[in-house]
């Protein structure tokens, strides 16, 4: 399971704009529409695609923006799993594995994710396992010593050697300080004490701060299910709220931990909600990606990349603010000509654009949200998500509505407002050659972070 939480940790820390557009895993046949219902306080919502397989995924609001101390959310995340007053972690292990079932957490900024994937007909089974870790875990003393601490080592080890990762944590740390910039890893600098993690789930894992979302199940049995084995005594959210969210900006310069082939630069600016989709449909107009296989792409970024130099337009929206950018990975020598090539970009559409290429970026986002609806963990980002903040599961028709009402005046906005704002300027690799100007110098000039 420890494999399975490091590569949702890191697809966490980058994940896409209006949805996921990765790895096809665990594809669906079909988006089905979501039904929301209400099990003892809890949102969930479900549906059934007569697919072979099913899944059930607990969002709770406990991500690394509502920690009451550093580390205490990540520690918490590889701390559920294991044993409860219902059954030992061993016999856990090997009643998932008879049924052939999977289990995995996953952490974000502002959820944490239980999920269990199984054929159908187990759905009984791994909802009780799921309540057992929200409501009866023991978290035992010589399980955190011996596997959490080493688990939670590893992945935050892990997270230095990947510089795109490290970059974005970095980046959400400069741009908003706390809250959204609490890093989704802890670290072994600052010592997390297992009673604060404990504490941490007392006041996370309550009705108003969970939400259930199943794939290929009825939402009506699902509500039964969680109705009894979700047992969570009753509280609030305030135990665990956080001010809303300021964006500030400012600028870091890291060496990387290893010697690497490419640097990897993150110039990132103001964004938006999750609400709001204009900065969504300007990442994917802004591209980076090609769209087929051997082609270089048509999108503006896409065209800069040249040998192992690329530059990706991306946009991280969350419940009340929102992080915009574009991410450059590329030799030391090559980085300041792709960044200063790729800010020009963005200041050309924020002077307008075209029809045609408005229309073209709204289509992708519209592939990007249907795509997503066709996978696990596109629904979980995309329906579960907002139904842990809204209390309703999005159809994909609200979602299309919302894409066809940008316009190329709303794009070039959107634009001048990411550049009037004070950049977040993330460097990680050789600073004794990485220049320090970035094609920002009509930008004002970044300030350095104040804690």
């Amino acid at each position: 399971m420890s494999a399975l939480r490091t590569a949702a940790l890191r697809a966490q820390a980058v994940r896409a704009s209006v949805a996921p557009s990765g790895a096809r895993a665990y594809a669906t046949p079909a988006a089905a529409s979501f039904s929301t219902v209400d099990a003892n306080g809890i949102k969930v919502a479900g549906n059934d695609e007569g697919a072979r397989t099913s899944s059930i995924s607990l969002i709770v609001k406990a991500g690394s923006r509502y920690e009451p101390a550093p580390g205490v959310a990540h520690v918490l995340s590889n701390s559920l799993f294991k044993a409860t007053e219902t059954r030992s972690q061993i016999r856990l292990v090997r009643e998932t594995e008879a049924l052939g079932g999977v289990l995995s957490s996953s952490l974000s900024r502002e959820h944490l994710v239980l999920t269990a994937e199984f054929l159908k007909g187990d759905e009984a089974f791994f909802a009780e396992v799921l309540g057992d870790a929200l409501s009866r875990a023991k978290f035992l003393p010589h399980e955190y010593t011996e596997e959490v601490v080493p688990q939670v080592q590893g992945e935050y080890e892990q997270s230095l050697r990947d510089l795109n990762v490290y970059a974005f944590d970095l980046a959400h740390q400069l741009a908003f300080r706390k809250g959204l910039g609490n890093s989704l890893f802890a670290s072994p600098h600052v010592a997390v004490d297992q009673h604060a993690a404990v504490a941490f789930a007392k006041s996370a894992f309550t009705p108003s701060n969970v939400a259930v979302l199943g794939s290929n199940i009825d939402a009506g049995k699902l509500a039964s299910l969680v109705s009894d084995f979700v047992n969570l005594p009753a509280g609030g959210a305030s135990s665990i709220s956080t001010s809303a969210s300021q964006y500030y900006g400012g600028e870091v310069r890291v060496p990387a931990s290893a010697r690497v082939e490419r640097d990897q630069l993150v110039l990132a600016f103001k964004g938006a909600a999750r609400s709001e989709v204009d900065y969504a449909v300007l990442a994917l107009l802004l591209g980076g990606e090609s769209s087929v296989k051997w082609g270089q792409g048509a999108s503006p970024l896409s065209k800069l990349a040249r040998g192992a130099a690329s530059a990706k337009a991306f946009n991280l929206a969350y419940s009340d603010a929102g992080l915009f950018g574009i991410s450059v990975s590329a030799p030391t020598n090559e980085v300041a000509d792709i960044a200063t090539k790729a800010v020009a970009e963005l200041k050309q559409v924020a002077q307008g654009v075209s029809s045609d290429a408005l229309k073209q970026a709204v289509n992708k986002a519209k592939f990007a949200a249907a795509a997503a609806l066709e996978t696990r963990v596109g629904q979980v980002q995309l329906v579960g998500e907002q139904l842990a903040v809204d209390g309703q599961a999005p159809s994909l028709e609200s979602v299309f509505a919302k894409l066809d009402k940008v316009s190329v005046e709303s794009l070039a906005k959107a634009a001048k407002a990411a550049l009037a704002s004070t950049p977040t300027t993330v460097a990680v690799g050789d600073t004794h050659a990485l220049p320090c100007t970035f094609g920002l110098d009509s930008v004002p000039a970044a300030q350095p972070a104040q804690y």
